[in-house]
């Protein structure tokens, strides 16, 4: 078996949560317990691979490299096994499949649907709806009722105004079930999920996870405001045994090295809002005093050594060492 760490042609390796600093690959490379070659992206096309051999590489928040990457890791994670995971890497900045990842895995105690069509929405209000894609609390919208909805359904499901002209001379050009079909493909559409809302929320969590090491940063929903993210008010506690428990058991059914979950407690228990598998930012992993281990039936407490290079080849040596 060789693992092969493959990065952008420039040599950058994201998950460093900042885009003009780059995991240090070198010392990855060598604290790895494999034998292990750096290569790029770009060469992966190109090269023949055993069966048992291990790609490891990183998604981007850039679109046009997110979407190369998922081309050509199609067809790597053919030849040999790739980490993250395939799934991992559709999930990254794509709302809707964790949508559809969680229904299929049957995980997160929230419900939800993933739509293009506005009107196609199930939930009943309040609900949240969000677009797929965005950081933080940006495109996350509450739906208290039908003029929520309206306003949402005119911002982002409207056609344009030229649009709407060629629609209007279609209408006497065409016979009705041809602009039945034509006007259905013009009505205006956008990719979105609805989850349940969940009112007085008890505590946001922000949990990363590096194979059985799990790092805490609690953070306070902002006054009158129904986001469970952005805020910005954070600070490092000791989670209760609850969030731990239910972080563990959505991350054994993400069959990943690492991740990072965004979890809430309310008066009903723990809700999954979002999860990352790959390129997500290590400010928890900095700001965090301790980690917690499970081992021996119960939860652990340990010093936080902040090493985010550490902390990658420990979860890649553990999921490699298990599977």
């Amino acid at each position: 078996m060789k693992v092969y760490i493959a990065t952008l042609p420039n040599g950058f390796f994201g998950s460093t949560g900042c885009s003009w600093q780059s995991l240090n690959v070198s010392k990855l490379s060598k604290l790895l317990n494999y034998d292990t070659e750096i290569t790029t992206i770009n060469d992966l096309t190109r090269m023949n691979f055993n069966p048992d051999d291990i790609v490891i590489y990183t998604s981007s928040d850039e679109e046009n490299i997110r979407l190369y990457l998922r081309d050509v890791m199609y067809f790597v994670n053919k030849k040999c096994k790739i980490l993250p995971s395939y799934n991992m890497l559709l999930a990254h900045e794509n709302k809707g499949f964790q949508e559809l990842l969680r229904t299929e895995l049957d995980f997160g105690n929230l419900q939800g649907n993933y739509f293009f069509d506005i009107d196609d929405s199930t939930l009943s209000v309040p609900k949240v709806l969000k677009t797929i894609s965005g950081a933080e609390s940006s495109g996350v919208f509450l739906a208290k009722g039908k003029k929520d909805i309206s306003t949402i359904k005119s911002k982002y499901f409207e056609v344009s105004k030229k649009r709407k002209i060629i629609k209007l001379q279609r209408r006497f050009k065409l016979k009705g079930s041809e602009f039945s079909i034509y006007n259905y493909r013009h009505k205006g559409f956008n990719l979105f999920i609805e989850q349940e809302f969940i009112p007085n929320l008890l505590n946001v969590f922000k949990i990363l996870i590096f194979g059985d090491r799990y790092y805490c940063l609690k953070r306070d929903v902002r006054e009158k405001d129904f986001r469970a993210s952005g805020s910005g008010l954070c600070k490092s506690v000791k989670p209760p045994e609850e969030v731990l428990d239910f972080a563990k058991s959505i991350f054994d059914k993400l069959d990943n090295p690492y991740a990072s979950l965004d979890i809430v407690q309310s008066e009903d228990g723990c809700h999954l809002i979002e999860f990352q598998g790959t390129n997500f930012g290590p400010f928890t992993l900095f700001n965090s005093s301790s980690r917690y281990v499970y081992f021996n039936k119960k939860w652990n407490e340990e010093k936080n050594n902040k090493d985010l290079e550490e902390n990658f080849a420990y979860a890649l040596n553990t999921f490699l060492s298990n599977n």
